[in-house]
């Protein structure tokens, strides 16, 4: 007897335990970037304000976001350990790819807080890590976390183009887990009040008008054990299902945190510094300049531009209650070890730097901070 193809579909969801119509009671993984991976970081910033933008002046746009997570599971209890986020009960249910997705791509789906779009990732219909594949418990608190891994051939494509898919097979040789595309173009003149800086005398015109950038990141993580802005009160971990609906779980990744000039949340966002590797030595600079890797290996506590001059620190747009009045630009590693010889030891040049808040950028329905497992030689 020969089954059909459909048939075989339907056998093959009943084996796996996974129901084929009925999705209440389970979660739907979906992921985003928000509006920031599709729509870019503007200058000026927007009217409504709160959206993160380049207090320096520069105005960037994505033309590719590329990551690729490797699993996305469920653990019982969130709350094991009030003071160890990281801590969890046993793991119950898992959705394993890899899945690559570009996330500067508009999704189907629209965005958690209704801030850009999202790709819809998998489905967890049980507990599939459990005996019997038993149904979620909607009266119970679970707790979710997913892996950020290298690029990998296999992984299933999501949002991707033509250019997407030369770009992702350069991460799979170099063992990248995030890349970054696109131009960021200098725009401080739209802002009010003017640009100011702490060396009226430093000549910011010798800076390239726009900077095209190629950036890729080693940085596996394990997000564990997320925080869920949308249970009561909003600081709580884990997510819930729902016994007469799905419950949607958008992983979201913040595209701000590389550019921060402080490892803290929410630091303002700087891009002089990187602008400045392709300073003139006169005159005005260069319409279209190209950053990559190798532009990212300096002291970033001692930045200086391509002619060995340090940069002032410049403000463009509104006032900042913690406006700089004085010194030069250098990011802060705040608590986070510096050495020379990078890796477990220390932050060794910028490239470590934003690596490191690579690490943290990924979250949970928008804004929940989840627990940062780096898989990767790094400072704690």
């Amino acid at each position: 007897m020969r089954l059909s193809i459909s048939v075989i579909a339907v056998l093959t969801a009943a084996a796996c335990g996974t129901p084929t119509t009925d999705t209440k009671n389970t979660f739907l993984i979906t992921v985003s970037g928000e509006g920031a991976a599709a729509d870019g970081l503007a200058f000026p910033p927007g009217a409504s304000g709160g959206e993160p933008y380049f207090v320096d002046g520069w105005e960037l746009k994505f033309e590719h976001v590329l990551v690729t997570i490797g699993s996305v599971s469920i653990n019982e209890n969130p709350d094991l350990n009030p003071n160890d986020q990281s801590a969890t009960g046993a793991l119950v249910a898992e959705a394993t790819g890899p899945w690559a997705i570009d996330l500067a791509k508009p999704g189907a789906l629209e965005g958690k807080e209704s801030i850009g779009t999202a790709w819809e990732l998998t489905r967890i219909a049980n507990q599939n890590k459990k005996s019997g594949t038993p149904a979620f418990d909607a009266t119970t608190k679970y707790a979710l976390g997913y892996s950020l891994v290298a690029a990998d051939g296999k992984a299933t494509r999501l949002g991707f183009d033509q250019t997407s898919e030369s770009d992702y097979q350069l991460m799979v040789t170099n063992g990248w887990t995030v890349l970054l595309q696109g131009t960021a173009t200098w725009k401080g003149t739209a802002g009010s009040p003017a640009c100011r800086s702490t060396n009226a005398s430093y000549d910011f015109t010798r800076f390239p008008q726009s900077t095209h950038f190629t950036f890729g990141f080693k940085a596996p993580v394990d997000f564990k054990n997320c925080v869920n802005p949308e249970l009561s009160p909003a600081d709580s971990r884990g997510v819930q299902t729902q016994t007469n609906a799905q419950t949607v779980v958008q992983l979201t990744f913040h595209l701000d945190h590389p550019f921060w000039e402080a490892l803290e949340e929410d630091a303002p966002l700087r891009w002089d510094a990187l602008a400045a590797r392709k300073s003139a030595s006169t005159g005005t600079g260069a319409m279209l300049e190209e950053l990559t890797n190798a532009d990212l290996a300096f002291d970033f506590q001692a930045p200086r531009d391509a002619q060995g001059i340090a940069i002032p620190w410049r403000t463009c747009g509104p006032t900042l209650s913690n406006e700089r009045t004085s010194g030069t630009v250098a990011y802060d590693p705040v608590n986070v070890p510096v050495s020379p010889t990078g890796g477990a030891s220390g932050l060794k040049d910028l490239s470590d730097y934003m690596t490191y808040n690579l690490s943290t950028f990924g979250h949970l329905n928008a804004d929940g901070l989840c627990f940062p497992a780096r898989q990767y030689p790094s400072p704690p």
